[in-house]
């Protein structure tokens, strides 16, 4: 037997579906999408059978065409019974889901011909386990069957091309050594998250800059540089320096909240309108009172100032399911892949933070309601605000 190794975080093991009592579960909001093979398998079934499943699904044409899941009045899926269970896995079994509802949460990527599992946050039962481990977020690694790899048994979802981002024959070693330098600086307790996004800032626009100049392989030296300023003391005079708050970005920041708030669905602009409640912002103006930053920092430090590591594993999670500071998806750019990162933290930190001071209390149920909402209605989507992000930056 032939064998290959996996990898997935130390959190992955404890994930359970918490079925029925999941508040804002994979079912509400979100049509479907199901795979040839399974509409096929539905298409297959006596007629009365096929008549039921074609009122709930519905054809859509997308370049190719395609099936998804109708929504009832309420907005959940419409294969869901009266206790928000799924009655095609409860007649069928869990053979005749489709791809999507078989795998989700999870996500596989493969790196280096390895396969990566993880979770997605937009699951509360999977933000539960991701954010709130006290422990260092890091992977456990099992050996997995080639053959249930290639044949299909494990999904995958996307694979990382190095090629984007070096021309390197060990491009896989420059990135897995640019990804343990990041997770270093990510996890380096001894500074506050808010520091580490700066000094992380700073590793990336090096990495991006020996890029530009076609050092690629010195790449790997000057992350062995970052690990030991981080293992020293070389950081320490930026403390007193680093503000907390959104400060600069707060501005790109509302922009993208606003347009959110406009164009997704009503969970999350319940979980916006409650942020800005927390610092009396006006909803119908989006303009900050002069007791903003005042109120900011006072509230972070009362309620969220002890549990950054909530904020640490988000991004860590971050860091290692997206192929920081690659990316699957990205277009080459590690720079842009930082602003893209950053942009997230700030919109969570600043929801997080006003939740809270709506309340007056640290509140790990509109937390968890908070990160899955977030995640599903908009975190893959801000790209077009990365550009006036990086000039922001750029002015600083």
């Amino acid at each position: 037997m032939s064998t290959i190794k996996k990898y997935q975080p130390k959190y992955y093991k404890s994930f359970r579906c918490i079925g029925s009592e999941c508040r804002n579960n994979c079912c509400n909001s979100w049509k479907i999408n199901i795979d040839k093979n399974t509409y096929d398998k539905y298409m297959n079934l006596d007629e009365d059978t096929k008549k039921e499943f074609s009122e709930k699904l519905q054809l859509i044409e997308d370049g190719d065409k395609g099936v998804i899941t109708k929504l009832d009045k309420k907005g959940n899926c419409m294969f869901l019974n009266e206790v928000g269970l799924c009655t095609i896995q409860l007649k069928y079994g869990h053979e005749y889901l489709s791809t999507t509802c078989r795998t989700y949460p999870r996500l596989t990527f493969v790196v280096g011909g390895c396969p990566e599992l993880f979770l997605e946050l937009s699951c509360e039962a999977a933000a539960n386990i991701i954010l709130f481990d006290k422990g260092y977020m890091g992977f456990d690694e099992y050996e997995v069957d080639q053959s249930d790899f290639l044949s299909g048994t494990i999904v995958c979802n996307s694979s990382l091309d190095t090629e984007k981002y070096t021309k390197e024959e060990n491009g896989i070693d420059i990135f897995w050594k640019l990804r343990v330098t990041c997770m270093a600086i990510i996890q380096s307790r001894k500074y506050r998250v808010r520091l580490r996004m700066l000094i992380l800032c700073m590793f990336i626009q090096e990495v991006n800059d020996y890029f530009a100049a076609g050092r690629d392989s010195d790449v790997i030296n000057l992350a062995e540089v970052y690990l030991s300023r981080i293992e020293s003391n070389y950081f320490d005079e930026l403390v007193d320096g680093v503000p907390t708050g959104v400060n600069y970005e707060t501005d790109v920041m509302i922009d993208i909240l606003k347009e959110m708030y406009v164009k997704r669905g009503p969970l999350f602009r319940q979980s916006v309108a409650k942020a800005l409640e927390g610092f009396d912002i006006d909803i119908s103006k989006w303009v900050f009172p002069d007791s903003f930053e005042e109120n900011y920092k006072r509230s972070y430090e009362t309620f969220l100032a002890d549990k950054e590591y909530i904020f640490e594993n988000y991004l860590a999670h971050r860091v290692l399911s997206e192929g920081f500071p690659f990316n699957y998806k990205g277009t080459g750019d590690v720079m842009s892949n930082y602003i893209d990162l950053l942009a997230k933290y700030n919109i969570v930190e600043f929801l997080f933070t006003g939740i809270c001071r709506s309340v007056m209390k640290f509140d790990k149920k509109r937390i968890i309601d908070c990160i899955s909402i977030f995640t599903r209605s908009y975190e893959h989507s801000f790209t077009k605000y990365l550009k006036a992000e990086e000039l922001k930056l750029s002015n600083q």
